[in-house]
């Protein structure tokens, strides 16, 4: 967010992406918004404010427009403002202007959230001209695209009653009057109506007419149309149209319509028929929608409101040959919610009716043929049938009883409802629909992407995809209407999605080869499941879930890539990744849980969500990597947690990072037990209260039981402390490994194995112990009283203050082992990297106001004393030694 203010000369402005406040102040300035809902004042002069898509709601506060008519004033031209659109969609064509009591509002249609407020402006002065004379072409919109002005838009004056338009092919704002507009022939118009019951006929071309509010009535006319009615009982045709044309009532009593024209064939033949692809949308309201004589592809949708749709054939008729009426079109009718009348008569075209919610009737006719004369001098022989096959996208209703619906001998896509009974269907090599209703039901997609669904039946069910992507459903119904019937739902071949959620049966789901979803979880309103569900994803990258569970489940991802959930469960579940990289996850689950990874680089996750404390994470979970690079987790759990992570180089994790509901600090409290195994592996229970055990094995691994330290205000830093209570075992095991209970409470051990080890016990409490083992190790110790053994190698130990207790060294070697002391927290002069001669002594105390660090060789006390002899300082003991040490001042590092 920024005030940004200009000088009295042209400048060149450029916002944040913030809210900001901008003023130009006099003078022709260029202004970039950026993004960020901003305020932005010109100042006077010739001002041009760049607005780029995704910039927000930018309000102008003191716009200058040219006004009405064709010749501005010099003074009017001098104040002239530009705003330049950039960005696609910030089109003429796309331009919407209304104008809401004293300011105009600027918005792109299909462009969201883009929008020019103008304060204190008027519709009819906004406006581009061309040159004239002498004067140059001034405007006050630059489109996307453009670098120079064009008339590329016209506006009428708030008072005109013209009936026609200023340009051919060009975008036209009329005024909220009620207007009566004809558009140009062979003319692409875009016209727009504001208030007011208008009439507007664009005539041919493709047109785009917007009636706005009002009772409008918009006429298409040849091409390819768009008509858009806004609110009120609108009346929108494109009759005689052969193009492919959308109509779009908007609210109110809309009647739509787009039908053929008349040819006259010799001897006695008569085509009604339109042949575009023709979309009509309703809107909310009672509709009437009509497309005859059609032979394209049409979209009907009624929308909310008690509609009428209909599709009707033309007639063709020959005296010799044959009659014959029929649609031939693709045809889609939708009625919407409402009491809906859906029809399509004489079509032999591929048909979906939908009556949406409602009272709803739905039809589709066929055509008649006639057996033609054998002389046309002599008629005799004639028969006639009624043929009402189809081959395109067929609807089958069983209704009640035991019925059996077939369509496997059909090529198009069909929609198959069984309704109550026990019923068998089957689908053919489209793309089926298959409701099975309530009762024991058998359905069979076949080959093709089908939709199989038995909701809310408590039947036994059997669900076959066969080939393709298909969708299987047994859920219980939204408001926690738990279903009990044992439903076996197989995808086959293909990308499936497998659900049996709300379902308290044994379910049976296989998804086949495939990318496949299978779900078995519970409902909004009765969150929980009781079935013991076995859910196989099989090949492919498959997703697995068992939400809400209390049942007893087994998930087997298979090979490839697959997510497996039992989220929010509390029965004891089983959850096998199989081959590939996989994600496991039994969050805020109360029972004893069993995560296998399997080969692959797997997520593994046991835990609750941080941030968000839900006492649910109790049970006691086992999480087995595998091979590869894995991710095990069982972050805030309350239960004592088994983790392996198996090859590779995985990430183990059972710590507590956040705050609970009520802004309390919470921990994993469970004593876990984290196995590196082969690898690289990092290994973490901080912020934990259990006593857990962690072992890298062989890598480099980084192993850590900490706490952390924050200031006041949760940064890093002096102040806060979060501390890790439990006691704690980390073994690195063979590897140059890192091991830290930093800000512990409690008595840990550390070892750190073979390798070149990093040991760390910093502001912890406790008394800890390290051992580095073999290797050339770095042990740094805490406040408490710490046991360090440096092991075989030739080892490192840290002090970061004198007075953090005493800690026992055990195993120091004074011919090449270094202790190392901070500059800092010791004080006393001290400087970096060493100490000088006269530092170091040999005794009991301090003989010289030089000496600081004193090494008693009888007992193996170390010392160290701030001012030396000066006797303002009593030397402070921080080490234990072993005694007859022969220390040195080189066997100090100073950092």
């Amino acid at each position: 967010m920024a005030n940004i203010i200009g000088t009295n000369g042209n400048d060149a402005l450029l916002g944040s992406n913030g809210a900001d406040t901008i003023n130009g102040k006099p003078g022709n300035d260029i202004i970039t918004a950026k993004k960020g809902n901003d305020i932005l004042t010109g100042g006077g002069g010739k001002d041009k404010f760049v607005y780029n898509l995704g910039d927000g709601t930018d309000t102008i506060t003191d716009f200058g427009g040219i006004g009405k008519g064709t010749n501005p004033t010099a003074a009017v031209i001098a104040e002239v403002d530009t705003i330049k659109f950039q960005g696609a969609g910030l089109s003429a064509r796309n331009l919407l202007l209304t104008q809401n009591g004293s300011n105009l509002e600027i918005t792109f249609e299909g462009v969201d959230g883009a929008k020019v407020l103008l304060n204190n402006f008027k519709l009819e002065n906004l406006e581009n001209l061309n040159a004239s004379g002498t004067r140059p072409a001034i405007g006050n919109i630059l489109f996307d695209g453009q670098t120079s002005i064009t008339d590329s838009f016209d506006v009428f004056d708030a008072n005109s009653t013209q009936t026609s338009l200023f340009n051919k092919n060009t975008v036209t704002f009329l005024n909220d009057l009620s207007n009566n507009i004809t558009g140009l022939d062979d003319s692409n118009d875009v016209i727009n109506g504001q208030g007011g019951n208008d009439k507007i006929d664009g005539k041919s071309g493709n047109d785009l007419l917007r009636g706005g509010a009002g009772n409008d009535t918009l006429l298409g006319g040849e091409g390819n149309n768009t008509l858009l009615g806004g609110t009120g009982d609108d009346n929108l045709s494109a009759n005689s149209s052969t193009g492919d044309n959308l109509l779009s009532g908007g609210d109110g009593n809309d009647s739509l319509s787009v039908s053929g024209y008349v040819e006259v064939n010799y001897p006695d033949g008569y085509d009604f028929r339109s042949s575009g692809k023709n979309t009509l949308n309703g809107g909310a309201g009672n509709d009437t929608l009509n497309a005859s004589g059609s032979t394209g592809n049409n979209l009907l949708s009624g929308g909310d409101g008690n509609d009428s749709l209909s599709i009707s054939g033309y007639y063709e008729g020959n005296i010799y040959f044959n009659d014959d009426s029929r649609s031939s079109g693709k045809n889609t009718l939708n009625g919407g919610a409402g009491n809906d009348t859906l029809n399509a008569s004489g079509s032999t075209g591929d048909n979906l009716l939908s009556g949406g919610d409602g009272n709803d009737s739905l039809s589709i006719s066929g055509y008649y043929k006639y057996t033609p004369y054998e002389d046309p001098y002599e008629p005799r022989n004639l028969s006639s049938t009624y043929d009402s096959r189809s081959s395109g996208k067929n609807t089958l209703n069983g209704g009640a009883g035991n019925d059996t619906l077939n369509a496997s001998g059909s090529t198009g896509n069909n929609l198959l409802s069984g309704g109550d009974g026990n019923d068998s269907l089957i689908g053919g090599t489209g793309n089926d629909t298959l409701f099975g209703g309530r009762g024991n039901d058998s359905l069979d997609g076949g080959s093709g992407n089908d939709n199989l669904n038995v909701d809310s039946s408590p039947g036994n069910n059997l669900l076959s995809g066969g080939d393709g992507n298909d969708t299987l459903s047994a859920l219980g119904d939204y408001y926690g209407d738990v279903v009990s019937g044992n439903n076996t739902l197989k995808g086959g071949a293909g990308n499936d999605s497998l659900s049996a959620d709300g379902s308290a049966g044994d379910n049976l789901l296989d998804g086949g080869n495939g990318n496949d979803y299978l779900s078995v979880s519970g409902g909004y309103y009765d969150p929980e499941v009781s079935g013991n569900n076995t859910l196989k994803g099989g090949a492919g990258n498959d997703s697995l879930s068992a939400f809400f569970s209390t049942g007893d489940n087994l998930l087997d991802g298979g090979d490839d890539k697959d997510n497996l959930s039992v989220n929010l469960a509390s029965g004891n579940n089983t959850l096998n990744g199989g081959a590939g990289d996989d994600y496991l996850s039994a969050n805020i689950s109360t029972g004893n849980n069993l995560l296998s990874g399997g080969d692959g680089n797997d997520s593994l996750f046991a835990s609750e969500f941080e941030g968000y404390r839900f006492d649910n994470t109790s049970g006691n979970n086992t999480l087995n990597g595998g091979a590869g690079k894995d991710y095990l987790n069982v972050n805030y759990s309350r239960g004592a947690n088994l983790l392996s992570g198996g090859d590779g180089n995985d990430t183990l994790s059972g710590s507590s990072y956040g705050y609970g509901f009520g802004g309390s600090f919470y921990n994993t409290t469970g004593n876990n037990t984290l196995n590196g195994g082969a690898g690289d592996d990092n290994l973490n229970v901080d912020y934990s209260s259990g006593n857990n055990l962690l072992s890298g094995d062989s890598g480099n691994d980084y192993l850590s039981a900490s706490g952390y330290q924050y200031d006041k205000d949760g940064n890093d830093g002096e102040g806060v402390y979060r501390r890790a209570s439990g006691n704690n075992t980390l073994k690195g095991g063979a590897g140059d490994d890192k091991l830290i209970v930093d800000y512990s409470t409690g008595k840990n051990l550390l070892f750190g194995g073979d390798g070149n080890d990093t040991l760390s016990a910093y502001g912890a409490l406790g008394n800890n112990t390290l051992n580095g083992g073999s290797g050339n190790d770095y042990l740094t110790g805490g406040f408490g009283n710490d046991t360090l053994y440096g092991g075989d190698g030739i080892d490192t130990f840290a002090f970061n203050s004198y007075k953090q207790g005493v800690d026992r060294l055990y195993d120091f070697n004074a011919t090449n082992e270094l202790i190392q002391v901070s500059a800092t927290g010791f004080g006393g002069g001290l400087s970096i990297p060493s100490l000088s001669a006269s530092q170091f002594t040999l005794g009991t105390s301090a003989t010289t106001s030089n000496q600081r660090f004193i090494y008693d060789n009888i007992t193996g006390s170390l010392y160290f004393d701030q001012d030396g002899s000066a006797g303002g300082f009593a030397q402070v003991k921080f080490a234990q030694l072993s005694a007859g040490l022969s220390l040195t001042k080189n066997n100090f590092v100073v950092v």
